[in-house]
């Protein structure tokens, strides 16, 4: 995980009420900008009002390994969404091992992601990089029941859009329930 994200989360979500700030993102990238303009684009964050989540509403966020900040934790969640996240394990089955232990049966995991492999290829770093079909296989293996699966294409990431590159994925977007009787 990055320190740098973690300290702009924790800022957006627990700093900010009425507050926007405005901050130019692309700043510091030099590489294919129509425009210097384009470059020193202003954000505004938040998009909405942080402050103002409903009460009783159970959000959280938290830092550190996945698997070591869950490990003890046995039908917590109703529901676990992952945006770009299931590929950065080093073994995706022990990933959804885990998410099917912490949902509460009758419990859901929606995703989307590629499967990149965040550590593909890094010495010194075990990767399990298997196909959506072996994904697929483990997971109605582990007790999922699929209720949705589709491909979903040109899906940017940390995407400029006033930049001449971008980065755009196929994503896999899926629905998946703990059922309520193993």
């Amino acid at each position: 995980f990055s320190i740098f994200m973690l300290i702009g989360s924790n800022f957006a979500l627990n700093n900010i009420s009425t507050y926007t700030f405005n901050i130019s993102p692309w700043a510091t990238c030099s590489t294919n900008n129509l425009s210097h303009e384009d470059r020193i684009k202003k954000v505004e964050i938040p998009d909405v009002d942080t402050g103002n989540i409903p009460e009783g509403t159970k959000f959280g966020m938290c830092a550190g390994d996945f698997t070591e900040v869950y490990e003890k934790d046995v039908n917590r969640f109703n529901v676990i969404a992952a945006s770009f996240f299931l590929d950065t394990a080093h073994n995706i089955i022990g990933y959804l091992e885990l998410i099917y232990r912490i949902l509460k049966p009758g419990g859901h995991l929606i995703s989307l992601g590629p499967l990149l492999y965040h550590y593909a290829g890094m010495p010194d770093q075990p990767s399990l990089e298997i196909t959506w079909d072996d994904v697929l296989s483990c997971m109605k293996q582990i007790g999922f029941v699929i209720e949705e699966e589709s491909l979903i294409e040109n899906v940017p990431y940390i995407n400029n859009s006033s930049s001449m590159a971008s980065v755009l994925y196929k994503c896999k977007f899926f629905v998946a329930q703990k059922p309520l009787v193993s």
